[in-house]
């Protein structure tokens, strides 16, 4: 039993009816919100995600049930076929319709690192986005590859999960930013993108990471990943 980023406990239960993922905090954590916004979410995102099964708060704890799935994190090496599953899983997300909840417009989240406040239109959107690829946060099985832990999930421009891809392929220090945007163009989603936007995202994703890495060791591959994705946008 472990916890997690956005989670006091995570573990597996075995019952009677199969395996259960169990994740949830306290009632008084201060990210109460998270387990709520995922109960919330988790009827919408499977199969890409793990669907939801039950959501109990007693005991002063909010616990949240989903399917188990048997899989391993994704691998980010260039040579992985990890890469083509996570494609087509951000295909599939980029192709769905919108949820019919309250979702957060995203493009706020880089208000404070454009260049200029006209830059957040390219950002904003109307596709469900996880915008949290943390290779940790994708379960790969034989068939196809999940997406889990949909705390930071909003409402974006259909391009956005690639385009953060980008920065966590670079970030595991195995990809060229050429080679992290030629994995990104095989998804129809990425093509939707206007250069400008792009290169108005790298920048701000830089000055966002360089901010966090100021204050947060585990943020320096990030920082590192979005600079080196900056740079070759700005040549």
């Amino acid at each position: 039993m472990v916890g997690g980023n956005n989670t006091a406990v995570a573990t597996r239960l075995r019952t009677a009816r199969g395996e259960v993922f169990v994740k949830g905090l306290p009632r008084t954590h201060p990210q109460i919100w998270a387990p709520q916004w995922e109960a919330e979410l988790g009827v919408h995102v499977a199969p890409i995600g793990p669907r939801l099964l039950w959501h109990v708060e007693a005991g002063g704890w909010s616990l949240l049930g989903f399917e188990y799935i048997a899989g391993r994190h994704a691998r980010y090496a260039p040579d992985s076929p990890d890469l083509l599953l996570l494609a087509q899983t951000l295909t599939e997300l980029a192709g769905r319709p919108l949820p019919v909840i309250a979702l957060e417009p995203v493009e706020w989240r880089w208000a404070e690192y454009v260049g200029e406040s006209a830059d957040l239109q390219w950002f904003a959107g109307d596709t469900l986005v996880h915008t949290d690829l943390n290779p940790e946060n994708v379960l790969i099985t034989p068939e196809r590859s999940h997406l889990v832990d949909w705390v930071w999930a909003g409402r974006g421009a259909v391009w956005l999960d690639a385009a953060l891809a980008v920065i966590w392929l670079l970030a595991s220090e195995l990809h060229t930013p050429a080679s992290a945007e030629a994995w990104a163009a095989r998804m129809p989603a990425w093509h939707q993108a206007h250069a400008r936007s792009l290169d108005a995202f790298a920048a701000a994703n830089a000055a966002k990471w360089g901010e966090i890495a100021a204050r947060e060791d585990w943020a320096q591959g990030l920082c590192r990943g979005a600079r080196l994705w900056a740079a070759h946008r700005s040549r």
